[in-house]
């Protein structure tokens, strides 16, 4: 018996130190999450001869290990490294450096769940510190940090203007062209809530219409691309209040929460009082397409942030916001963000500028910067159809272009419904067409048309919807309500 007890008591120590094992060094619940960088100074200004302090905010579930930055001077290939593991650390500029700084942070837990960077792991994205230079006769004035001034554009548009893809064309050349510091979003009439901008802040009058820095400059109508380049270099030599931002935005898949952090620097001696608006934009609209069908750029999708901010002077404060991706039906590789921060002192705005006509109170912006949510994200297609065209009486296919005024497309006679279908970072897998959400034709390869040849009976009003996808499963969509006498065979 005292055998059988003595066993008894070796196998249950045995069952105890096999559970403590694999508790211990096998468990399920093994630290498998990412550490997070909550807050980074990003992009900063710094004075030649002084000291620059760069700090940083992270956190794990168990702990970060392991904070790095890798810095080097504009112009060396090599990156140095130091740990910045409590968070902070303190370069000092050269007196007569001419060069400014680059950096970049990574982070790491004990279980190697990293490394996580920001705005990179490998230094192929970097922030700034410019450095300013001090002049040589002893001013004090002249240690004042000065930020350079970006101008931020909203563009009104609408799917039925004709001039409209004029007007976007020339935009995205200037901005694709790097030759001027600015931003812009596509405010497209036809949703709600960019109207409710249009109608609600600049008392909107036509389309097209430009609105450089919330109004200090418009351009109505299509005019030549000498003129929004005159209009930007106007609103960058303007004086705006010295007003740095930052923005940054991380995507938890797991949680599907979009974090995005905005850190707000006045290197003003007096308080700064303005509001901050985040926009939300798609890179490449999936369901808004201009008049010629091609996909809206920077298309406003909704304020992820608005509200009246106030930043003490020569300080900064750090608004974060999380917004859930599969809540608000958002694809996450195809956001862009715009942080931008309007003076609350009010000017006289026209958006009709030749007559003062449509007079609006213009806060001008001071400061805007973006930030990509998913760097170099698989985008979707651009898909539109071509013909027939929005708001335009069609007679057997031809575009009838004295009916200048209509507000529906009317098609009379048989029409081909034609679209145009590409995508930027892969290939077009397939488009279907639907007619009042029944499937009519499915394509694989282009020409992507479709010949309507038959009436559907005691029916005029109809919905034509074109899905285009991708060889990685996206899809975008466009659509448009037609009023059709076709004329059955």
């Amino acid at each position: 018996m005292e055998l059988i007890k003595k066993l008894a008591l070796i196998l249950i120590v045995a069952v105890l130190l096999i559970s403590i094992y694999y508790i211990f060094f096998n468990s399920e619940d093994k630290d498998t999450e990412d550490p997070i960088i909550d807050t980074i100074a990003g992009n900063t200004t710094g004075i030649a001869g002084e000291i620059v302090t760069i700090s940083v905010t992270f956190s794990d579930n168990i702990g970060v290990t392991n904070a790095t930055i890798y810095h080097r001077i504009e112009g060396d290939n090599d990156w140095n490294s130091k740990s910045i593991l409590n968070g902070s650390i303190n370069f000092s500029l050269p007196t007569d450096s001419e060069e400014d700084w680059h950096y970049y942070i990574t982070i790491d837990d004990d279980a190697k769940n990293g490394p996580v960077g920001d705005p990179s792991v490998n230094g192929s994205v970097y922030y700034t510190i410019t450095v300013n230079r001090n002049d040589d006769n002893g001013d004090d004035d002249d240690d004042d940090i000065t930020v350079s001034h970006a101008v931020f554009i909203e563009e009104s548009t609408a799917q039925d203007c004709k001039f409209c893809p004029s007007v976007a064309e020339k935009i995205h050349e200037l901005y694709e062209s790097g030759k001027y510091n600015f931003y812009y979003v596509s405010l497209i009439e036809d949703d709600q809530k960019a109207k409710n901008r249009l109608k609600t802040h600049y008392n909107h009058y036509a389309n097209p219409t430009v609105y450089f820095d919330g109004g200090y400059e418009v351009i109505l109508g299509n005019k030549s691309k000498d003129e929004y380049e005159s209009k930007i270099q106007k609103s960058l030599s303007r004086s705006a209040e010295n007003i740095d931002v930052n923005i940054r935005a991380r995507f938890d898949e797991k949680s599907s929460i979009i974090n995005i952090t905005t850190t707000l620097i006045n290197y003003e001696k007096t308080d700064y009082n303005g509001n901050l608006k985040i926009y939300l934009t798609e890179i490449i609209s999936t369901k808004w397409h201009d008049y010629n069908g091609d996909s809206y750029h920077n298309a406003f999708l909704d304020f992820a942030q608005d509200e009246i901010i106030i930043i003490p002077a020569e300080n900064q404060i750090i608004i974060s916001k999380d917004i859930n991706a599969s809540e608000e039906d958002l694809d996450p590789e195809n956001l862009l963000i715009f942080s931008v921060v309007f003076n609350n002192e009010k000017h006289q705005g026209y958006s009709n500028p030749s007559s003062s006509g449509n007079p609006f109170d213009a806060y001008y912006s001071d400061a805007v910067n973006s930030t990509y949510v998913v760097d170099e994200g698989n985008l979707p297609p651009n898909v539109g159809i071509t013909h027939p065209k929005r708001g335009k009486l069609h007679i057997f296919g031809k575009e009838i272009l004295t009916s200048l005024t209509l507000k529906k497309t009317i098609l009379i006679g048989k029409t081909t419904i034609t679209v145009q279908a590409s995508d930027e970072d892969s290939n077009i897998s397939r488009v279907e067409f639907y007619l009042d959400d029944q499937l009519v034709s499915n394509f694989t390869v282009s020409p992507y048309e479709w010949k309507w040849k038959n009436q559907t009976m005691l029916k005029f009003k109809h919905t034509l919807e074109i899905v285009a996808f991708d060889e990685e499963g996206k899809s975008s969509t466009d659509t448009m309500e037609v009023i059709a006498f076709i004329f059955s065979n």
